[in-house]
């Protein structure tokens, strides 16, 4: 398109989306529209016997990525004003050098986690630290935020109060697509009207997927190295099955008055540092209809007698770890947990793991429940970082993400 003074008009942003695949809406990926306002770069090739020139089309790089129930999303430029939610998708930015592209997120604990996991690595910054705002959004919201990229799962948000299809759809089409698969975080069933086109996946590939709309496939490649080579040297040195501790993974109150306990080995991204390890799920004949956590009681805690208890959320500021052991120690029943007397209450961060906090949450939790095999877990004290492990001791090696993160490697 030219203008009158015939200058090029280069295509909006809205023009450099494309989509494809699995459709989102009713009408939003129906048929797969072109390109439209944008035109190839042309190169004028005149010679001495040919006054015309001849346009020549330059290629130009995509960026795609494939996920359920999105189908195929295409960017003709990395995002650079992104849309996210559930906090995995901030840490994947961050692991992919690109943290300063999220404009909002949900919770702010998981930014606590994060500068817990990585404070000891200098030049790595959690830039979304202070975007966190409420649970839940609006179209409005998203139209003033004008984002490239939504890193949600659009069957997910057709749950919220005041969210349908149609409106799924006009915010693709007039502010940016949808990216995200929320249901595989615990492979809980998707809305009856999602379902015939949603299939879950592994955290890492979701993550492998983003990086490929990031254009920062070498980044990914190289954290996805460190991780397989993470599982490696775990699955290699695990004890035999008769050997492992029975555990809990619950969450906890500060003051105990309320437990719910969550699926120790169970699929999805919300498991993907403690599946690996293959502990003993001391609640594993519990029912849990479908929810991704039970409410008990402490009495029902006691019944289960875990060897070892992951206490969720205990590196954030949403539970005071240190008056946590004190309270289970005081506490009448508490007291007698073979965890609490063998001092086996272990801190964790957040099931809301992306790809970066899955890498340290892996360590810390096979050192905490086969220090035999890995090294002793040194502990965690309110306001500590994580433990600055030795390279020989290190089941992964610090240095590399470190430069992965900061672009050095």
């Amino acid at each position: 398109m030219v203008d009158d003074s015939n200058e090029r008009v280069g295509p909006t942003r809205r023009e450099y989306m494309k989509y494809g695949g699995a459709v989102v809406g009713g009408g939003l990926l129906a048929g797969c529209s072109s390109q439209s306002g944008s035109e190839p770069t042309a190169t004028d090739t005149a010679t001495d016997t040919d006054a015309d020139a001849t346009a020549t089309e330059t290629p130009r790089q995509e960026y795609t990525g494939t996920i359920s129930p999105v189908g195929e999303v295409t960017l003709d430029e990395p995002p650079t004003n992104v849309f996210t939610h559930f906090p995995w998708f901030p840490d994947m930015a961050t692991a992919l050098g690109q943290g300063d592209t999220v404009n909002s997120l949900w919770w702010d604990g998981t930014a606590a986690a994060m500068e817990y996991f990585t404070a000891g690595m200098d030049g790595v910054e959690i830039e979304w630290a202070d975007k966190a705002g409420g649970y839940g959004f609006g179209k409005e919201e998203l139209y003033a935020l004008d984002s490239d990229l939504h890193l949600v799962d659009p069957a997910w948000v057709t749950t919220q109060e005041n969210w349908n299809r149609t409106d799924i759809d006009e915010i693709a089409d007039n502010v940016g697509p949808w990216f995200g698969n929320y249901y595989s975080s615990y492979q809980a069933t998707p809305p009856q009207a999602w379902a015939d086109d949603y299939e879950y996946n592994s955290l890492w590939y979701l993550f492998e997927q983003v990086a490929s709309l990031y254009g920062e496939r070498a980044r990914y490649e190289a954290m996805a190295s460190v991780h397989e080579e993470l599982l490696g040297t775990v699955d290699s040195n695990l004890p035999a099955e008769s050997d492992r501790p029975s555990v809990a993974y619950l969450s906890f109150s500060t003051d105990l008055s309320s437990i719910y306990v969550l699926r120790l080995n169970a699929e999805g991204y919300w498991n993907t540092h403690t599946r690996p390890l293959g502990a003993v799920d001391a609640f594993a004949d519990a029912e849990f209809d479908g929810a991704a956590f039970n409410q008990v009681d402490m009495e029902a805690v006691v019944e289960a007698d875990p060897d070892a208890i992951l206490a969720l959320w205990t590196v954030t500021d949403s539970v005071d770890f240190d008056q946590l052991q004190q309270n289970l120690r005081d506490d009448p029943v508490a007291s007698d947990l073979s965890a609490v007397q063998n001092d086996r209450v272990y801190a964790q961060g957040t099931r809301w793991q992306g790809p970066l906090m899955n890498l340290f949450q892996l360590e810390m939790t096979a050192k905490q429940l086969y220090p035999e095999q890995f090294g002793a877990w040194p502990g965690y004290e309110n306001g500590d970082s994580y433990p600055d492990f030795g390279s020989d001791d290190q089941l992964f090696d610090h240095g590399r993400v470190h430069d992965i993160l900061t672009g050095t490697l």
